[in-house]
């Protein structure tokens, strides 16, 4: 049984590069509401962004550029090959989004939204799945998810692992989830397959 929420709340995570904004398009694109944490992580770490000083307290000037803009690559970098300094970034970042997360739900619910897509890619790793009806999970395979991080990314076979180590295994997250998603085809049959899900809950949202 679902918790009572004012809107039914709808997961949707994956593996890094995997194409899990891909498919938030698609479902905004069929009238759902989508909430990106990505998307509320850039703004607070944007020109004035509330969680640059506590980033350049703790990473010093080496991450900015001379225009006090957060350099993302050189910040990329560096938390991917110290296992602290990636936790010493996500004790910074995790807080400020999660809460802001939660005042767009409430002010969505609030203006009446039947169906939001919560778009988190930690969302096991962070326990956001408890503010989740259901969790869909994006996945690609292994040797697919790397050539898009390195084509992403520019960077080398082996940084693209190491970014990948970083996350929970895609298989454990297919493990947790309600839905898996294969990403492994074509545009066209992916959005044919998210349309048939997405028909699919509404109308068990209509029932609930």
């Amino acid at each position: 049984m679902r918790a009572k929420h004012k809107a039914f709340r709808l997961g949707l995570t994956g593996g890094m590069g995997c194409g899990k904004s891909t498919v938030a398009g698609l479902l905004a694109g069929m009238g759902a509401t989508v909430l990106d944490a990505d998307a509320i992580s850039r703004e607070l770490t944007a020109p004035g962004g509330a969680s640059l000083p506590a980033i350049r307290a703790h990473f010093g000037p080496e991450v900015f550029r001379s225009d006090g803009s957060l350099n993302r690559a050189a910040l990329a970098t560096r938390i991917f090959q110290d296992t602290k300094e990636r936790r010493a970034l996500e004790e910074i970042i995790h807080p400020a989004v999660q809460s802001e997360l939660i005042a767009r739900i409430e002010a969505a619910e609030k203006a009446g939204a039947r169906l939001l897509v919560l778009d988190v890619p930690l969302l096991f790793e962070c326990g956001l799945d408890v503010l989740c009806d259901q969790v869909w999970v994006v996945t690609l395979p292994q040797d697919v998810q790397l050539l898009r991080i390195q084509a992403r990314d520019g960077i080398s076979r082996e940084q693209a692992m190491t970014r990948i180590a970083s996350q929970m295994p895609l298989a454990e997250k297919e493990r947790r989830a309600h839905r898996v998603i294969d990403n492994n085809t074509s545009p066209a049959y992916l959005s044919a397959d998210l349309e048939r899900l997405y028909k699919g809950l509404i109308r068990s949202i209509g029932h609930a």
